[in-house]
């Protein structure tokens, strides 16, 4: 930890404005939670809030559990607004500055799901959540910096804290705080730590004498802090509003709700499209992809809603909200509105809201991973984001990997690990256990698989638990698992669960539903990244060539026009074109290899295409 972080550690876990520690049981665990707002108000572990005019840099928090590094940094500008917030969760360091949010030197977007830590819209909030501890930063950025700012976390992990002043069972003092205060200034920088102005305020006093009923207990102390954090700033919004909305939620009274914006001119928050302002609203907003959030993310907080009986449509621009049966469902890259009906040789699917209800499925739900394009399971598709290894399915005795080539847009080797059996596929090769498999062995039995060569690039393997899959080897490595008919089975990873819903296949890692593909798949990596997969051409004539040969997949009187109802062409006419921009191969090979993609999934669903290799020259 540098020297900087050391300097000043603020207690860390939260206590009301009153002074008192706010508790939030559950079962496993107490979770304590420190605020800070305003230009500089604290409230700390124990003792009463109080107010720190700085500049300087200052560490909220900062512990280590099993030898990861956990801590929270924060430093104001001249606005009193925070400018800069590191936060660190097991030695991966986040940067909240000039509205960005930076993980290990990379700017994201919430979702962003990684090993260690989760960030996402947290009503109109934005919070950071770690993975293996009950401990999360939350923050609400304004122009010009964020005005609050929250850490929460366990007692057994903040009592581990190494600084004196910050332990649990210790009182913040006037002494403590004032050492504090003073030890703060950094020597080896330029910042300035002001002693706090004390000038009546009449916004302060009538606020104080309307809410008296409320905060009994050092109503002047409290009267002083919010004369200290607006003296300065008496015109930014930013600064006090969060000071009187901070005190007025205690009282919970509508009378004051109103009195207090009346009094300083605080406008609730502006909400984008249908949404509404909720004082107490979903943390998450339920929208037509996840219509029933997991209870975590049911808490209520400040938020922007849809209306009563509405959820978000997530498919549309422009945050519009629609009844939960006016939602359209998704199937291979198509939206379908509510009673509308796909068929295939399988079954037949009827769009309710924003869940397809299904027949019985008389065929095995399959899994296809050609290159970066992958389908789930249930039908979902999507494109990976970088050429990663990855777990492509999990299951009870079984975990498949995919490793990506690092020349071109295709896999170099899948790995398979069934019980106590290691197969790996590469390289028109097969190693089982490490013994090479031949072309020449028609069938290889073991204990637990069977291993069918089918033609010269095609192979199958059984296994006695009814998990099946398929590899193609030529000309490229292409992957087809069959989902085992025990529904009791928990499978997860990019070919998602198998439980006959896309609006769920986008779970992550750690258990999230995700919206976007790239952030539900790069939770599954696992590491070894090759770089990103491009989406756009980077030669002219590559996109010229690619935009006409691929167009045949959607002539309506061509030869794959006989698929078109059972299967729609989009995913497959963009990943044509992807294939031979982006794909290290020559341009035929690329177009034949897309356009066997298509071919393949129409075969499927019990659809032949005609001779259409001998028709696209690809033999």
């Amino acid at each position: 930890m540098t020297t900087q972080r050391r300097i000043l550690a603020f207690s860390l876990s939260l206590a009301s404005v009153f002074g008192t520690v706010e508790l939030l049981k559950t079962k496993e665990t107490q979770t304590y939670t420190c605020r800070t707002f305003g230009s500089g108000i604290v409230q700390p572990f124990q003792g009463e809030s109080y107010y720190v005019r700085s500049d300087c840099p200052f560490t909220l928090t900062s512990f280590n559990v099993n030898q990861g590094e956990y801590s929270v940094t924060i430093r104001r500008g001249p606005n009193g607004l925070l400018v800069q917030v590191e936060i660190i969760v097991n030695k991966v360091t986040t940067l909240l500055q000039d509205g960005n949010v930076v993980v290990k030197n990379k700017s994201v977007s919430d979702p962003c799901d990684q090993k260690y830590q989760q960030i996402f819209k947290y009503g109109i909030y934005t919070r950071l959540k770690s993975s293996l501890l009950p401990f999360s930063v939350t923050w609400h950025s304004v122009c010009g910096g964020i005005n609050s700012l929250w850490v929460s976390g366990g007692e057994s992990d903040l009592n581990s804290q190494t600084f004196v002043c910050i332990q649990f069972g210790l009182t913040m003092t006037s002494g403590h705080r004032d050492k504090l205060i003073r030890d703060s200034k950094l020597h080896d920088h330029k910042c300035k730590t002001s002693s706090p102005v004390l000038q009546k305020n009449d916004i302060c006093r009538q606020f104080f004498q309307e809410i008296k009923d409320c905060v009994r207990y050092n109503n002047s102390h409290y009267q002083q802090l919010c004369e200290e954090n607006i003296f300065g700033f008496e015109n930014s919004q930013s600064v006090f509003c969060p000071f009187f909305k901070e005190f007025a939620s205690q009282c919970n009274q509508s009378r004051i709700n109103r009195f207090w914006r009346d009094l300083t001119k605080c406008a609730e928050p502006r909400c984008p499209g249908d949404l509404i302002y909720r004082e107490k609203g979903p943390a998450v907003i339920p929208s037509c992809s996840n219509p029933k959030p997991p209870p975590f993310y049911q808490e209520l907080t400040e938020s922007c809603a849809c209306p009563e009986g509405n959820v978000l449509n997530n498919g549309a621009k422009g945050y519009r909200c629609i009844p939960w049966s006016n939602c359209s469902c998704e199937f291979a890259g198509k939206s379908y509105r509510n009673g509308e009906i796909r068929r295939s040789k399988c079954h037949s699917c009827t769009c309710h809201g924003v869940v397809w209800r299904c027949s019985e499925n008389f065929c095995r739900r399959r899994c296809v991973i050609e290159g970066p394009f992958v389908t789930t399971f249930d039908g979902k598709q999507h494109v990976l984001p970088q050429k990663c290894s990855y777990v492509a399915s999990k299951g009870p005795n079984w975990r498949i990997r995919i490793h990506f080539s690092r020349k071109g847009l295709y896999l170099r080797k899948v790995v398979v690990r069934f019980s106590e059996e290691l197969f790996v596929f590469k390289e028109n090769k097969v190693l089982w256990n490490g013994q090479e498999i031949t072309k020449f062995h028609q069938f290889q039995e073991n204990c637990n698989a069977k291993i069918y060569w089918v033609s010269s690039t095609f192979l199958q393997v059984h296994t006695t638990s009814g998990f099946f899959f398929q590899i193609q080897l030529s000309p490229e490595i292409q992957l087809f698992i069959d989902a085992p008919d025990n529904s009791n089975y928990k499978i997860e990873g990019l070919c998602g669960n198998s439980n006959n819903n896309t609006t769920d296949d986008f779970i992550t890692k750690s258990r999230i539903i995700e919206n976007s593909a790239e952030p539900f798949a790069l939770s599954w990596s696992l590491g070894n990244c090759q770089g990103n997969i491009h989406t756009n051409c980077t030669k002219r004539e590559y996109e010229n060539y690619a935009h006409e040969k691929c167009a045949v997949l959607n002539q309506p009187t061509g030869v794959f026009a006989q698929g078109h109802p059972h299967i729609p062409t989009d995913y497959y006419y963009e990943a044509c074109i992807q294939r031979i921009c982006n794909s290290g191969r020559s341009q035929k090979e690329a177009l034949c290899i897309g356009l066997a993609s298509y071919a393949k999934a129409c075969a499927g669903v019990g659809v032949v295409i005609g001779d259409w290799k001998k028709n696209m020259g690809c033999g």
